[in-house]
């Protein structure tokens, strides 16, 4: 008998216990051994649960939990930082297998969650935290553990890809369609971690960790967000052939690593154009197979407790074997190169005034500087404003951020509304 204390019982905890109960039979045939949720962590006892079979112990202490030394593992699904990091911590200390769909945690403590493990002869699995339905942990970690893996591109936010995929879609504001996602669960009632890009970073982090055999700290990654885009900037990215996506990436380079998370600009014939609503992608390139892209659902209760029951039949396996299957890792020294040195095109978005001279002038600054073609959108409307559309060659992203103070100082300039870069 496999036992279990499982720590929180909110979308994902419930969405897991769910299929656990219903393929218990299946599950359980996988393992070769039955399995048994003896305790559920909660906040909250008062509330009904009638969902949960009377064997299983609702409690709201830990001490309780991990004194039990009859408890194989402990999976958890709490979220956050404080108090799941010293739960997983003394988990591993007590020699317990750990399951978790953390991505905070184990992007931010990536290194010593592993070495701690290996300290107490234990494993700590964390499909979840990545990907929500699509196993790319396991893809990456063990199916390409032969291959030199070279890029990583992916679309790893729910939330943000939903709400660009209404706004594209029905022409509506940002604060509307993040009402609509938080509605239908998609995004928390703050969900500032996603429209700010943390999320995704926390994604690519731990894909990077794995692919490049390091361990990143996320503060040293650009970072970039979907909080300033607007249903224009979709509205003219369509216009001209392209859609807008938030974009996680990891690179190898001669000199290192190149990791950053941010709006993208990307051709309707690119893979990753075909990613809507709240589903997640992956693309890795890579020597033996060149070219893979994986796609499925990214959030939700189902996918990504179907996630935790794969790292449940895992460490279980596990569990059974012995000590030699646990993951051995060495860490890489790799150096970070920042974004801000790596030269792309960008998408532009001025808002000017309604004034030949002002456009004349913005025209000589980029021909002189020999960097961008102009797209100048429909200026008959009564309005005295005028949007102007720039598309520039390459340069990097801190050189066309200089160019732009100058620009946005121009008399008849009054605001510089966006600068996203153009996906190769």
């Amino acid at each position: 008998m496999i036992s279990i204390a499982l720590l929180g019982f909110g979308t994902v905890g419930s969405g897991f216990y769910e299929i656990l109960k219903r393929e218990e039979e299946k599950i359980e045939e996988k393992i070769n051994d039955k399995v048994s949720i003896k305790y559920i962590l909660v906040n909250d006892l008062s509330k009904n649960r009638e969902q949960i079979s009377s064997d299983t112990i609702v409690t709201d202490s830990f001490e309780k939990i991990i004194a039990d030394e009859n408890i194989d593992i402990i999976i958890e699904l709490i979220g956050g930082e404080t108090p799941a990091l010293d739960y997983i911590k003394r988990s591993l200390s007590a020699e317990k297998i750990v399951i978790t769909a953390n991505k905070l945690l184990v992007a931010n403590y990536f290194k010593e969650l592993i070495k701690l493990a290996e300290k107490n002869k234990t494993h700590i699995f964390f499909e979840a935290s990545t990907g929500g339905g699509i196993p790319v942990i396991n893809m990456v970690e063990d199916y390409l553990a032969g291959d030199k893996i070279n890029e990583l591109h992916g679309i790893l936010n729910g939330t943000t890809n939903y709400i660009l995929s209404v706004m594209e879609k029905e022409t509506v504001s940002m604060p509307e369609t993040i009402k609509k996602a938080q509605a239908l669960g998609y995004a928390e009632q703050d969900p500032s971690s996603d429209l700010g890009g943390l999320d995704a970073l926390y994604k690519i982090v731990i894909l990077a960790n794995l692919a490049f055999s390091c361990a990143v700290n996320p503060e040293d990654i650009y970072c970039k967000g979907i909080k300033g885009i607007t249903s224009y900037d979709i509205m003219y990215a369509e216009e001209l052939g392209y859609k807008i996506k938030l974009i996680a990436a990891a690179k190898r380079e001669d000199s290192g690593l190149r990791i950053f998370v941010s709006p993208f600009l990307i051709k309707k014939d690119d893979d990753f154009a075909s990613t809507v609503g709240a589903d997640n992608s992956l693309e890795i390139k890579s020597e033996n197979l060149n070219h893979l892209f994986l796609k499925g659902p990214g959030a939700g209760k189902f996918p990504t407790g179907n996630a935790v029951i794969f790292d449940l039949i895992k460490a279980s396996r596990f569990l059974l074997g012995d000590y030699k299957k646990s993951r051995s890792k060495k860490f890489n020294n790799i150096k970070i190169n920042r974004k801000s040195d790596f030269k792309q095109s960008f998408y532009i978005r001025l808002q000017i005034e309604k004034n030949d001279s002002i456009i004349k002038n913005i025209k000589s600054m980029f021909d002189e500087s020999n960097l961008a073609d102009m797209i100048l959108k429909d200026g008959s409307s009564d309005t005295p404003l005028l949007p102007l559309i720039i598309l520039t060659r390459k340069i990097s992203i801190q050189k066309i951020e200089k160019f732009m103070e100058y620009v946005e100082n121009i008399n008849g300039v009054l605001t510089i509304n966006n600068i996203i870069p153009l996906k190769e």
